[in-house]
């Protein structure tokens, strides 16, 4: 079975020049400034979007030059070692909720990578197709899917409510067998997941299908529960291993953390996904030392793969 590794902002915290979710929202605040109190970040960032004063007919237009803003401000993230121990796995492919390039700028660094490197996805807004797959001379490949948008295209940033629930939307046609896309002007239209998992056919057209025909490991994510795509999709996959097709779900889910409370631990527990902590070091370099001992431990877990690079 392939292997997965599904990395969130965590990483990116390592880098001087990478920017915090509270401060990159205040910065899109500008003069409205508010306290955030509990709101999740889809909340926070729906106030700003509707309070901002509109310079355009539809608020599409003035939430596009928000977004714009956001892209610019991680465009400065830089490359960080961390990612390139990570490329360095034996896994097949690479999940990410980040926006940036800082993983694929650290690739530059390495020579046996072919630039530039292809992208696989003609969507304007949603994510369920936006794959790079990244290879070198003997044309070995690995998958990155940056599944929450990228700065290059700013309507695809997602962190709105609005856009989360669409996106909901179309992973679960995509399940249900309703997802159709036009590639080579041709419309294709996926079979729908039961069947794929019945026959073991997947098309790989979506990293959807990963978490059902993939080992998955979670790292430098906090699963907020704002992050209602992934929990939708995980809750889904919970409820499909107690159902007929429980027997043809065989993969397994793995949440790498530091530290975790309890109710969040029973909550991923119940769906199915084991947690594993990975204590931190006491200085100024734990975050660093964390993910060095984190990408020693994955490098231990997961065997050599026929495709590495």
């Amino acid at each position: 079975m392939e292997n997965t590794i599904f990395f969130g902002n965590g990483i990116n915290r390592l880098s001087p020049e990478n920017i915090s979710w509270t401060n990159l929202l205040n910065d899109l605040k500008e003069s409205r400034m508010f306290d955030n109190d509990d709101l999740p970040n889809t909340m926070i960032y729906e106030r700003i979007i509707l309070e901002k004063p509109n310079k355009h007919p539809d608020v599409l237009h003035d939430e596009f030059e928000t977004k714009t803003k956001i892209a610019d401000l991680m465009d400065e993230i830089t490359p960080h070692q961390t990612y390139i121990d990570l490329f360095n796995i034996n896994a097949e492919n690479y999940l990410t909720t980040n926006y940036d390039y800082a993983f694929i700028k650290s690739l530059q660094e390495l020579k046996e990578v072919n630039f530039p490197i292809h992208e696989y996805s003609s969507e304007d807004v949603y994510s369920i197709r936006r794959l790079k797959r990244i290879s070198n001379a003997k044309e070995a490949k690995k998958h990155f899917w940056q599944i929450h948008g990228e700065i290059r295209k700013p309507a695809t940033i997602m962190l709105g409510l609005d856009h989360y629930c669409g996106e909901i939307g179309k992973i679960d046609s995509y399940i249900k067998g309703n997802y159709r896309y036009t590639e080579n002007k041709e419309t294709i239209t996926e079979i729908s997941l039961a069947d794929k998992l019945r026959d073991k056919n997947f098309s790989g057209s979506s990293w959807i299908e990963l978490f059902f025909n993939s080992n998955i490991h979670i790292i430098g994510f906090s699963f907020d529960y704002a992050e209602i795509d992934l929990w939708w999709i995980i809750n889904k996959r919970a409820r499909m291993r107690k159902s007929n097709l429980g027997s043809q779900i065989t993969n397994e889910i793995i949440f790498y953390c530091d530290e975790i409370n309890e109710h969040l631990k029973g909550v991923l527990n119940s769906m199915d996904i084991k947690v594993e902590i990975i204590p931190t070091s006491i200085g100024k370099n734990k975050y660093s030392d964390y993910y060095k001992n984190l990408t020693q431990k994955l490098n231990e877990k997961i065997k050599p793969a026929h495709n590495k690079l």
